[in-house]
C-alpha cells in the first residue's frame, strides 16, 4: 500500500510505500556485515527471492531453524510533496531473545534481516533524489547495492541518484548492533529514510557548517567548513557529479573577500568560559573542539599548565552542553580544558587513529588562539594530557594511555570499555579456520588495551564506575582494575553504588575532583619508575615510553616487548627485547633522566647515547642479531614500513591531506563515489576523485595542488591495475592472475637481512581470475603515504572489497585480504588469503594463505 494524499490534496510528488515485506532474522555478528556473511547470497541474494508466506529459510536464530516472510507497516508521518518520510520498527518476537542473552550476552541479541518497499516517483521523468538513510549499513535500489548508509544517523551525508517515475524497489539489509542501538530492551531494528527530490544544480548543507566562536568580539581562530552537494553532471572545484565534498574557507576580518560568503555567529563567548575553536585536522578538512582556559585570578604565577582532555561518548556532539559542561565544577583547577571533537559525534573511529590525529590537531591549534586573543595568561604545556573521558571517551581515554603514554600525565577513564572485542564480543560470526581468524585478531590488536597496560606504568589513574551500569558493564573497569594490579601499577578504583551510566556531575565527583586538582600541578608530573615494559601491538602504531620509540618490529604476527631497568646512578639502561628491530630514544621527555649508554638482551658491551651527536639515530639489529647503532637516515625509503605506515590497513587513516581516489577501470565510478561518501559519512574525511587513473601515484598530483597529497585509494578491474611503486612488491595482477609472492630478502641493503625467520624460499601462491574475486591490500608511498588497492576480477568482485575500506570501528581488516565469491555468504571464512606485511613489505609468516606454493 501507498501513502494517499488526503481529500482536496494534489498526489505527492514521491512517497514511500506504507506496506513492507521482512524476511529475517539470521545470526549477524559484531561488525561482521562489513565482510558481507549474508546467509540469502547463497540462494543468489535477497533481491531474487519473491515474498512468498509459505517458503521456509534456515536460520540459527529462528525456531525450528526456518526463518519466513512477514509483513510490516511503515510509519509514513511528516513527509511532503517533495519529501518523503518513512520509518521502520522491525522486531521478531517469536524468537527466545531472552535464552540466547543468557547463554551469549549481548552478542546473541545482534542479527540481520531484510526488508523490501517501494519509494514511488509521480513526476513523468527521472528526477535527482537525496536519499537519507539512518540506521542503514546498506541499501539496494532498483537491484543496485550501496554499501556505507548512515549506520549512527549522522543525517548529513545522503545518496544523491537520479531515478525514474513509477515504483522504484527499496531493499534494506537490516542490521542489529548493539555498538550502535544498545543491548538493553527489546532487541528491535529502526530504520529511517528520508527522500528528498533536489532541483539545485548544487546544495550546500547550512546544518552542517562549523565556526569557530568569538571571544570579546575577537574571531580566536578562521578556518569554517559545511558540506557542498553536487548532484548534476559537470565537475566545478574539482567536485565529480553526485559527490559531497567538504567546502573549506577562512573567515577574515577587516578585508574585503575575494568571494561572498555569509556566515551567522549566533553568540559571543567571554573570555575565560567555554569556546568552540577551529582547526586543520591531519586531513585537510575543518574540524573544532570546546576550549576553556584556566582561570587566571587563580593560575597567576604559572608559567605553563598542562591540558585536561575530556573525550565524549559516542553520539555526542562537543559542542552538545552535556559535553560543555561536564567539567564545569572542576573549573578553578590550574589546567587548560579540551574537549576534541574527534570530527564526529561517534569520534569517527572511536579515538583510534583517526580521533588522536584529531587530538593532536586540537591542542596544537591551542598557541594560535592564545596569539589571536593576546592571552596573558599561563601558557600550554603542549606535551602533558591529564586525560579523562566517559563511556566510548573512557575507552578513547585507556587508548590514549597505551598509546601516547609519555604524553599523558594522569588518566581518569570514566565508566569506559576496556575494549572493542570486550564490549560485544564476536562469538557469533561466521566459522572459519583458527589461522585466519587469528590473522584478524591481529588486525585488532592496537585495540586491545588489555594486552598494552604495561605501558601505562608511571601514569597515575584514577578509575570510576557506576555498579548498575546497563549500558557499559561495571565487569570492563573492574578488569582493568585488576589487570593493573598484575602490571605492579595498581590504579585507585571508584565504584558508585546505586548509579547507572550516567548522570548529572558523574565527571566531577570529589574523588575525580581531587584527582583533577592533584595532577594539574607542575611539581606532581610523575616520573617514570626505575624498571617498566613497553609493549607494541603487532598491528599498531605506539608512540614513546620512557623516551623509547620503536620503529620496527621484526615480525608484525605477535606483539613487540621492551623491559628496561634503570641504573640512575650510572645512567646506564639495560634493555631485554623480544620481536624488535629498530628503535630510536627521543630526546624531548621531560619527565625522565635518558641514558648515557644501553645495554641490550645481555651484551657484554654497552652502546653509548649522546644526546647530541645520536639525536636522529636509531638503534637496529644486524644481519647476525647483534644490535647496532646508525645515524644513517637512508633507512627510511620506500622499501621499509615505518612511521604513519604502521598498523593494519586501519593505518590508511593516517592521511596526511584529503584521500585520493582513482578509478583505472571504466564502469566503476560508482564504486569510488561510494567509497569517497563513506569516508566523509563516517569520518567526515575529504577525498578527489580522479578519473582516469594515473599508474604512478606519488606524480599523480600537480604541483600546484600538493595540499591534495594525502594517502591514495585506488581502484581497479581485472589485469587494469598499474604495478607497485615498489619493486618486488609481494602482489601483482596481470594475465588473468593474482601472484602472492613470499620471496627471499635480497638485494635490500645489509640492515635488512632478516635471519631470524619468515621463509626464504621464492615461492609463489597464484589464484586465476574468477566470477565474484576481489582483494584489498596496502601498498607503501614515499614519505610514510599508503596506497589502498581496491581491486575486482569483475565488478561484483570489486563491489565486496570496496565493503571493507575502513568505515567501521572493529572490522579487522589486515594488509592484505584475497575474496572469494562465497564471502558474499560466507564472510571473512571465504577469503582465499589474509595476513600481514613485515618491516619490509613482504608477507609474513603467520598469514592464511589458502593456495598451494608454486616455483617461482
Amino acid at each position: 500500500m501507498l501513502s494517499k494524499a488526503l481529500p482536496g490534496q494534489n498526489a505527492p510528488e514521491i512517497l514511500y510505500s506504507e506496506d513492507w515485506q521482512v524476511l529475517g532474522p539470521f545470526r549477524c555478528g559484531t561488525r561482521e556485515s562489513v565482510w558481507g556473511a549474508d546467509p540469502l547470497e547463497i540462494q543468489g541474494g535477497f533481491s531474487t527471492l519473491p515474498f512468498n508466506t509459505s517458503a521456509a529459510f534456515d536460520s540459527a536464530l529462528a525456531p525450528n531453524g526456518t526463518a519466513k516472510w512477514g509483513l510490516l507497516t511503515a510509519n509514513t508521518s511528516g513527509s511532503s510533496s517533495e519529501r518523503a518520510k518513512t520509518k521502520l520498527v522491525v522486531t521478531f518476537p517469536d524468537i527466545d531473545w531472552d535464552h540466547l542473552a543468557s547463554v551469549y550476552g549481548w552478542p546473541g541479541l545482534q542479527y540481520q534481516a531484510w526488508a523490501r518497499g517501494h519509494l514511488r516517483l509521480n513526476s513523468g521523468s527521472n528526477q535527482n533524489i537525496a536519499i537519507f538513510t539512518d540506521g542503514l549499513l546498506e541499501i539496494s535500489i532498483n537491484g543496485q547495492r550501496y554499501f556505507g548508509g548512515d549506520l549512527y544517523s549522522y543525517h548529513k551525508i545522503p545518496l544523491i541518484l537520479s531515478l525514474p517515475p513509477g515504483d522504484n524497489v527499496i531493499e534494506l539489509r537490516l542490521v542489529r548492533d548493539v555498538r550502535a542501538l544498545g543491548g538493553i530492551g527489546e532487541p528491535m531494528i529502526e530504520v529511517a529514510m528520508e527522500a528528498q527530490i533536489r532541483h539545485d544544480f548544487l546544495t550546500v548543507d547550512e546544518q552542517s557548517l562549523i565556526i569557530p566562536e568569538m571571544t570579546d568580539g575577537t574571531l580566536a581562530s578562521s578556518w569554517a567548513s559545511a558540506d557542498q552537494l553536487q548532484i548534476t553532471m559537470g565537475k566545478p572545484l574539482y567536485l565529480s557529479s553526485y559527490q559531497t565534498r567538504p567546502l573549506i574557507f577562512q573567515i577574515r576580518a577587516g578585508t574585503i573577500p575575494t568571494n561572498e560568503v555569509s556566515v551567522e555567529i549566533c553568540f559571543n563567548v567571554r573570555k575565560g568560559g567555554a569556546q568552540r575553536i577551529t582547526y586543520l585536522h591531519p586531513a585537510n578538512i575543518v574540524s573544532y573542539a570546546i576550549l576553556r582556559p584556566p582561570p587566571e585570578h587563580l593560575c597567576h604565577g604559572h608559567e605553563s599548565l598542562p591540558v585536561i582532555l575530556g573525550l565524549h561518548g559516542a553520539g555526542l556532539e562537543a559542542d552538545s552542553m552535556q559535553v560543555r559542561q561536564m567539567l564545569d565544577d572542576a573549573y578553578g583547577v590550574c589546567a587548560w580544558m579540551l574537549f576534541p571533537s574527534g570530527v564526529t559525534s561517534w569520534s569517527g573511529d572511536d579515538w583510534h587513529e583517526w580521533g588522536s590525529s584529531d587530538i593532536k590537531a586540537a591542542i596544537d591549534a591551542v598557541p594560535q588562539w592564545i596569539r589571536n586573543l593576546h592571552w596573558e595568561g599561563p601558557n600550554l604545556s603542549h606535551a602533558n594530557w591529564v586525560v579523562t573521558g566517559h563511556s566510548n571517551g573512557g575507552q578513547g581515554a585507556w587508548h590514549l594511555a597505551t598509546h601516547y603514554p609519555d604524553n599523558v600525565i594522569a588518566l581518569a577513564p570514566v565508566s569506559g570499555y576496556s575494549s572493542i572485542e570486550n564490549y560485544v564480543p564476536y562469538t557469533m560470526w561466521q566459522e572459519s579456520e583458527p589461522l585466519l581468524f587469528s590473522v584478524l585478531q591481529r588486525s585488532r590488536s592496537s585495540y586491545r588495551h588489555e594486552l598494552l597496560l604495561s605501558n601505562i606504568a608511571g601514569i597515575p589513574v584514577l578509575q570510576q564506575h557506576g555498579a548498575i551500569d546497563d549500558n557499559v558493564p561495571v565487569y570492563h573497569s573492574r578488569l582493568m582494575h585488576q589487570l593493573l594490579g598484575q602490571e605492579h601499577w595498581p590504579s585507585e578504583y571508584e565504584e558508585l553504588a546505586g548509579k547507572n551510566h550516567w548522570y548529572e556531575g558523574v565527571m566531577t565527583t570529589p574523588a575525580l575532583l581531587r584527582f583533577y586538582d592533584e595532577h594539574t600541578h607542575a611539581e606532581s608530573n610523575p616520573m617514570i619508575p626505575s624498571s617498566f615494559k613497553v609493549t607494541i601491538p603487532s598491528s599498531g602504531y605506539i608512540s614513546s615510553k620512557g623516551g623509547i620509540t620503536v620503529d620496527q618490529l621484526r615480525s608484525p604476527d605477535v606483539n613487540g616487548h621492551i623491559e628496561v631497568t634503570r641504573d640512575t646512578d650510572k645512567g646506564v639502561w639495560y634493555l631485554e627485547t623480544r620481536n624488535i628491530h629498530r628503535f630510536h630514544i627521543s630526546g624531548n621527555v621531560d619527565r625522565i633522566e635518558l641514558p648515557t649508554s644501553l645495554v641490550l638482551d645481555g651484551a657484554n658491551h654497552d652502546l653509548e647515547v649522546n644526546a647530541g651527536r645520536y639525536k636522529n639515530a636509531s638503534f637496529f639489529r644486524d644481519a647476525r642479531g647483534k644490535w647496532k647503532l646508525s645515524q644513517d637516515q637512508t633507512w627510511k625509503s620506500l622499501a621499509q614500513r615505518y612511521g604513519r605506515q604502521r598498523g593494519a590497513m586501519d593505518a590508511i587513516l593516517y592521511s596526511e591531506g584529503p584521500f585520493t581516489i582513482g578509478s583505472c577501470s571504466p564502469g566503476i565510478g560508482h564504486i569510488a563515489l561510494q567509497v569517497s561518501r563513506n569516508l566523509l559519512q563516517y569520518f567526515g574525511a575529504d577525498s578527489f576523485l580522479r578519473n582516469p587513473c594515473n599508474g604512478n601515484v606519488s606524480r599523480a598530483i600537480p604541483k600546484d595542488r600538493k595540499w591534495l597529497d594525502g594517502n591514495v585509494l585506488t581502484l581497479a578491474l581485472g589485469n587494469d591495475l598499474p604495478h607497485a611503486e615498489l619493486k618486488g612488491f609481494p602482489i601483482t595482477v596481470g594475465e588473468g592472475k593474482l601472484v602472492l609472492s613470499k620471496r627471499a630478502l635480497v638485494n635490500l641493503g645489509p640492515e635488512q637481512h632478516d635471519v631470524f625467520g619468515g621463509d626464504q624460499n621464492c615461492v609463489d601462491f597464484r589464484y586465476e581470475f574468477e566470477a565474484g574475486m576481489g582483494a584489498l591490500f596496502l601498498r607503501p608511498l614515499e614519505n610514510e603515504r599508503l596506497e589502498l588497492v581496491v581491486w575486482g576480477a569483475d565488478i561484483t568482485g570489486l563491489e565486496q572489497a570496496a565493503r571493507l575500506v575502513p568505515s567501521l570501528t572493529g572490522v579487522g581488516q589486515p594488509d592484505f585480504i584475497i575474496l572469494s565469491d562465497t564471502c558474499r555468504w560466507k564472510g571473512h571464512a571465504g577469503v582465499y588469503a589474509a595476513g600481514h606485511f613485515d618491516k619490509f613489505w613482504q608477507v609474513s609468516s603467520g598469514s592464511f594463505i589458502s593456495a598451494d606454493p608454486q616455483p617461482h
